[in-house]
């Protein structure tokens, strides 16, 4: 078989498929076929990546004496106090 054609695919998500047609060098037979050409194909240090916005800092939340947190009153508890 003998290469006689190369068109590119653009109508993938991916870039490298291209169209090839072959032909018999002995009967005249043609023969098209989807090939995959790495060379061809978007290499992945040139694709653009981006990156996630910052993250704003989780707003703290104070606790006043008159509430203690769980861990607070549990350590209470613990030492045989009441929580208040």
């Amino acid at each position: 078989m003998l290469l006689m054609k190369v068109v590119e695919d653009d109508t993938m998500a991916v870039s490298g498929f291209e169209h090839h047609t072959f032909m018999c060098s002995g009967c005249g037979d043609v023969e098209g076929r989807l090939i995959f050409n790495r060379e061809q194909a978007i290499p992945a240090g040139s694709v653009t990546i981006h990156a996630a916005p910052p993250l704003s800092p989780a707003t703290t939340v104070q606790t006043s004496p008159a509430a203690p947190g769980l861990l607070e009153r549990m350590a209470a508890r613990l030492r045989g106090r009441p929580s208040r």
